[in-house]
């Protein structure tokens, strides 16, 4: 869920549906080179190198940028397969070096099972060398529509169409070259700022940005939202006005969030900040995950959109569904798949014990709290989250950490925590309803709102 201060269930539904510093400023230009090579250690220890001959085989590009990067590759006699560049992978590592491309018109990597040395690099979307463990693979090459983002340069002039974006464009650096945002981008407060003083334009809503507008910002970098068919229109549209364009993944996952940072950070030429960014969220999300591994208690949960009879709930491949796992605690609605929207009477057979409702429609009070628990249907009543005071409001701010994947998400796990599992997290009492406040509520990630 993308917007705030939207009342309509089904338009939020279809929005979740649907300090290091950066590189040396270079500018934006796409036609830098037809074609490069991915050099992928793991772990977002990535390199690549534009190629001057797109038709330069995989095995002379990896000797290139090896070469430029003062990298050792060492082959195996009678291989073209490396066995290891920069003497990696370490004794012991269960990785190994293999070819990947990801072909055109595609967004997933294949792993290359013939001689590398017959892959021509330009006649893939991506190429990339990576060091994997069984059943791994490299971080994405392409964005949602298959098209590369490395090699853009550092940009100067950004629009994000959705707030998720915008957020993490912000934490991964390069909030000073955000000049134009959707209308519902409200994050961080700099953001706020830029839309009062007039640096940053409004180019329409979340699900109808004016190509227009967007057109008019001048801009060398838009960036929107893969799963929203009016973005991909847009980038479509800016693409073949020749401007770089990153069209990010539907992240139903924390990892799949990461990789949407890491790759806005590579397409707006600050990838060492994203990956640092990634690095602070990894670390809170670990230490957040031993503290509940120390005795948690599985509880049945159920996120719904709203209070209504039959509400918007968060099913599986969702990255709620994710948290509330990192939470120890079960979806009851992981059967199902994505955001949908669920008749009154699961709600009963479901029976959860715990239920958290993200909505704007009510006041963050102990009145607006209350007016949400008189609006409940029997069925909602007759769960043991009812019975037994287990229902929570996220509202206002808490909302829109509740309802963006963006680098806030260790914030709302550790949220999430507090409220799952109160006999772990002792030394704050979270209420039951929650909003602007919400980093009250917060020690572990209390400054990961990447809010500078």
């Amino acid at each position: 869920m993308e917007g705030t201060l939207w009342k309509t269930v089904l338009t939020v539904a279809l929005l979740l549906t649907g300090c290091a510093v950066g590189v040396a400023a270079v500018p934006h230009s796409s036609a830098s080179y037809a074609a490069g090579i991915i050099l992928d250690f793991g772990g977002y220890d990535i390199d690549y190198m534009g190629l001057e001959d797109p038709r330069e085989d995989a095995v002379s590009a990896l000797d290139g940028i090896c070469a430029d990067r003062g990298y050792e590759v060492v082959y195996p006699e009678g291989s073209s397969v490396p066995s290891s560049v920069d003497s990696l992978p370490a004794s012991g590592s269960s990785g190994s070096w293999s070819l990947y491309v990801t072909y055109t018109g595609d967004t997933e990597w294949t792993r290359w099972t013939g001689d590398p040395s017959d892959v021509s690099v330009g006649d893939y979307a991506a190429v990339c060398w990576g060091l994997c463990g069984d059943g791994e693979y490299p971080t994405p090459g392409v964005d949602a529509t298959g098209v590369c983002y490395y090699g853009y340069g550092q940009s100067m002039r950004i629009v994000s169409m959705s707030p998720s974006c915008t957020e993490t464009i912000a934490a991964a650096g390069a909030g000073g070259a955000i000049v134009a945002t959707d209308s519902y981008s409200n994050y961080p407060a700099s953001v706020v700022e830029g839309k009062k003083n007039g640096s940053i334009s409004e180019i329409g809503g979340y699900t109808n940005p004016s190509f227009e507008t967007v057109a008019a910002q001048n801009p060398d970098l838009v960036v929107g939202m893969g799963d929203q068919s009016v973005h991909l229109s847009i980038i479509g549209k800016m693409r073949a006005q020749g401007v770089d364009c990153l069209a990010v993944y539907d992240a139903s996952t924390v990892r799949e969030i990461e990789v949407n940072t890491y790759m806005i950070g590579v397409a707006c030429g600050y990838e060492m900040h994203s990956v640092q960014t990634i690095g602070q969220i990894q670390d809170a999300l670990d230490e957040l995950a031993s503290l509940v591994s120390s005795g948690s208690e599985d509880s049945g949960v159920m996120v719904a959109l709203s209070s209504a009879k039959s509400p918007w709930v968060a099913g599986g491949s969702t990255y709620v569904s994710d948290v509330i796992s990192r939470a120890a605690c079960s979806n009851v609605y992981s059967g199902l798949s994505g955001w949908v929207q669920v008749n009154s009477e699961t709600v009963a057979e479901h029976n959860p014990k715990c239920i958290i409702v993200v909505s704007s429609d009510y006041e963050c009070s102990e009145s607006g709290y209350s007016r949400m628990l008189s609006s409940l249907s029997a069925e909602w009543r007759s769960t043991d989250a009812y019975v037994d005071g287990n229902i929570y409001l996220l509202t206002d701010g808490a909302t829109d950490l509740a309802s963006r994947p963006s680098t806030r998400i260790a914030q709302f796990e550790e949220l999430m925590c507090r409220i799952l599992q109160p006999s772990i997290f002792t030394d704050i009492e979270v209420p039951h309803w929650i909003g602007d406040d919400y980093t009250d509520y917060l020690t572990y990630t209390a400054e990961l709102g990447f809010a500078s």
